[in-house]
């Protein structure tokens, strides 16, 4: 999304800033470089930059952020970036352009660094990194005359399951695409942050009528504050479809109506104030659900600041089927 953004700015308004690639070594090590440049209104010759550089070998995004004045150039690890930082700055690149390369060194901690960098028109994620990308096997998780096979990718090292023995081909067909690309996703979004990237997986039903697992995240990549929640996936192996909604499954049932009606004498006063829970049903539009043997798992979904409202519901099967 970052990258998206600043493509429509350099396209809409290319004198606000502009983007460049670069390929070369730290030391001995190869690495990609990316920097967009802010130009100054006044002075086009200095302004700022952001980007980013990952080492060849590890493939994982290092932002950066800095400034330049004519040919030198200033960049520090981070989103944030303010000339008196560079004393602390762990890690400094202090490069000058010469024609279509930057060289100078790199200062990581206590050691320092011969850099040359090149440009490209390669695109370092799109082009060099993301076909890197490997899923690697682990481990075989049977669920009766079913197999879950479970994968991580080598260089985020994030897991994930594939349909295995016992699924039929149809269905193989259909689902593992699905998890290639939502592993995939999650993989290029982990060495794409850098920082604070966590990922837990709960497998909640499997079945010969459907799969259907919980995502938790909790993830800090910049910015004020560190992004939570869930998301549900639901495969149906017998239409081969992705259910989406829960009413799909249920279209006569009223779940909000199910849930005040079963839980709101249990929830505590003040939480139900605050988080409205059972007051406001536009918390659980958007909710998210999981099936499991007994019944149906349900969480509200509220804007971020208020996150710590989410809860954990449960309907069994028997309820949402007695009218």
């Amino acid at each position: 999304m970052g990258k998206l953004l600043r493509y429509i700015i350099i396209t809409l308004l290319p004198i606000i800033g502009w983007s460049q690639s670069y390929v070369g070594t730290i030391g001995n090590y190869p690495i990609h470089l990316e920097v967009t440049s802010y130009p100054h209104e006044k002075d086009s010759t200095s302004g700022e930059l952001d980007g980013y550089y990952f080492y060849d070998s590890k493939l994982i995004s290092i932002p950066i952020s800095g400034d330049f004045k004519k040919d030198k150039i200033t960049l520090i690890d981070g989103y944030f970036f303010r000339p008196e930082s560079v004393i602390d700055a762990d890690e400094v690149f202090q490069l000058t352009k010469k024609g279509n390369q930057l060289e100078g060194n790199f200062k990581l901690k206590d050691k320092t660094y011969n850099v040359v960098l090149t440009e490209t028109q390669q695109e370092p994620l799109e082009d060099f990194r993301n076909p890197k990308l490997t899923f690697i096997k682990d481990s075989i998780v049977q669920y009766k005359d079913k197999q879950l096979v479970w994968f991580h990718e080598k260089y985020s090292k994030l897991p994930l399951f594939r349909l295995g023995n016992g699924f039929t081909k149809a269905q193989r067909a259909k689902f593992n695409p699905i998890l290639d690309a939502i592993h995939l996703e999650d993989a290029k979004d982990n060495l794409d942050c850098n920082s604070w990237f966590e990922i837990s997986y709960h497998i909640n039903l499997v079945n010969d009528k459907f799969i259907s697992y919980l995502k938790n995240y909790s993830i800090y990549c910049g910015g004020a504050h560190p992004s939570h929640g869930n998301v549900a996936y639901n495969f149906n192996l017998k239409t081969l479809d992705v259910v989406k909604d829960i009413e799909s499954l249920y279209p006569k049932v009223n779940f909000f109506q199910k849930l005040k009606d079963k839980y709101q004498h249990l929830e505590n006063d003040v939480q139900d104030e605050e988080c409205e829970t059972f007051v406001d049903d536009s918390y659980w539009t958007y909710k998210t659900w999981s099936l499991t043997a007994e019944g149906v798992l349900l969480i509200p979904n509220y804007p971020h600041a208020m996150s710590p409202c989410e809860d954990t519901y449960f309907l069994s099967y028997t309820e949402l089927t007695n009218e």
